[in-house]
């Protein structure tokens, strides 16, 4: 007979349970990370990170805080080069990632007066075991893409 609370226990061990610090990481394996996400994050991440985003004020002109002037339409190609060809990447906190990419000659968005021509994207890796970060796959689905801004 199937003892489902002793399964448990006997299987709890040996599944990764540690979120994924980000700080270890070379640069190199975290922009590797990003391309992978890229390519394969959902739909529902991508609203979830527009939600996100638009919450936060990026997607409407408020004075001192960074705002998106292209049109919501560029924005989604704008986030996957970021995270596919980004320029740099930084650890931040535990397990969060922030993705820069600037696009030389183009005006993504503005702090005030000033025009930004890059677009910065914070990941939060947590749902990603420590021990999976050179093969993530089965758990890009659950990463999460917390919101993006236009920086300088």
């Amino acid at each position: 007979m199937f003892k489902p609370a002793l399964f448990t226990l006997l299987i709890l061990p040996s599944l990764p349970s540690h979120a994924l610090d980000t700080h270890p990481l070379p640069p190199e394996q975290l922009l590797t990370l990003g391309t992978k996400l890229a390519a394969h994050a959902g739909s529902n991440q991508w609203q979830q990170l527009w939600q996100r985003t638009r919450a936060a004020g990026h997607l409407q002109p408020e004075p001192g805080r960074a705002y998106f002037t292209l049109s919501q339409a560029q924005l989604p190609q704008l986030a996957r080069e970021t995270l596919t060809k980004a320029d740099q990447v930084e650890a931040q906190n535990k397990t969060f990632a922030l993705y820069r990419r600037a696009f030389p000659g183009q005006v993504v968005g503005m702090l005030d007066e000033q025009p930004l021509n890059a677009f910065c994207l914070v990941i939060d890796w947590r749902s990603l075991p420590q021990n999976m970060a050179d093969s993530p796959s089965a758990y890009l689905s659950s990463a999460s893409l917390v919101h993006g801004y236009p920086c300088p």
